[in-house]
């Protein structure tokens, strides 16, 4: 039996998979920007990553056995790039606006593919280069305007999106003898373990937990945590972290479609042209636009 097609099929539901992925990370800007003026970031975070570990491991906690010390190794330096991604993260997005951030982050599709080179020594395929570069200039239509400055809270997203790159380059190149599922819950009790020892140093562990804030917190840990980063870990057995990158662009499209039905916000051209330009620059990596060329 020819194993090409099983091996596709795993890439194509590796790659849908993480079109919801990146549905999930979209939506959760603004739902962090509706909820961080009521409890203090680092609060934030040491909440949605210790209930994420608890959850997880309370599912998938014995699979913890299945890691030797070299593989528990490599997946708490993943997490260390996992926990620096969304210290800036939550820091930046009280600065600027979610859309900005949006953009900032999800330019990590731009810094994958070199970093991947640096580290691999594996040059990038034209057609990937190119789809990075023409997915950034879509997520720049979709959020940038006239006035777009470097501020503090941008310049923070940038160091997310950067510290995210590198997370999705460790992934592919630490995680692959590793169980995905135990790596990522070694990861999230690295991010919980930082945010609580950032929590004790710079706030309180002291919050009133509304009904809005529940439900918040709850679709954070459940969907845009637990879930996501699973599923990511698992879909990068078979894609690259250059595919990957691209892929997960789609969340700022999501992002701002969201946007307008979360938070009211005004749906332009502007912002379908972002979408189709984005789509586009998936499409190039992707497909190579082998079915124009009839192949």
């Amino acid at each position: 039996m020819n194993p090409a097609p099983t091996r596709d099929r795993k890439v194509l539901f590796a790659s849908l998979a993480l079109g919801l992925v990146a549905l999930c990370w979209g939506t959760s800007f603004a739902v962090i920007k509706d909820i961080i003026e009521t409890i203090p970031p680092f609060t934030l975070m040491s909440l949605r990553f210790g209930l994420s570990t608890l959850l997880l491991g309370a599912l998938f906690g014995p699979r913890l056995r299945r890691l030797s010390a070299r593989q528990l190794g490599k997946s708490l330096v993943i997490g260390l790039f996992l926990t620096a991604a969304f210290v800036a993260l939550i820091l930046g997005i009280r600065h600027t606006t979610a859309s900005n951030q949006s953009f900032l982050v999800g330019a990590c599709v731009i810094f994958v593919p070199f970093l991947a080179w640096i580290v691999s020594g594996q040059r990038p395929g034209g057609y990937a280069v190119a789809g990075a570069l023409v997915a950034t200039a879509g997520i720049a239509i979709l959020t940038l305007d006239r006035t777009f400055t470097i501020n503090q809270g941008d310049m923070l997203s940038i160091l997310c999106s950067l510290a995210y790159a590198g997370h999705m380059v460790a992934i592919e190149r630490l995680g692959k003898d590793v169980d995905p599922i135990a790596s990522t819950l070694v990861q999230f009790a690295v991010a919980s373990l930082c945010f609580i020892a950032l929590t004790g140093t710079f706030e309180s562990f002291r919050f009133e937990m509304t009904p809005k804030l529940w439900k918040a917190v709850t679709y954070l840990v459940v969907f845009t945590t637990v879930i996501a980063f699973a599923i990511q870990n698992l879909a990068q057995r078979y894609l690259s972290s250059t595919r990957t990158a691209l892929i997960l662009t789609l969340e700022t499209a999501f992002g701002g479609i969201f946007a307008v039905l979360y938070l009211h916000e005004q749906l332009t051209a502007k912002v379908l042209l972002g979408c189709l330009v984005i789509l586009a620059g998936i499409l190039t990596e992707q497909t190579q636009w082998r079915f124009l060329r009839g192949k």
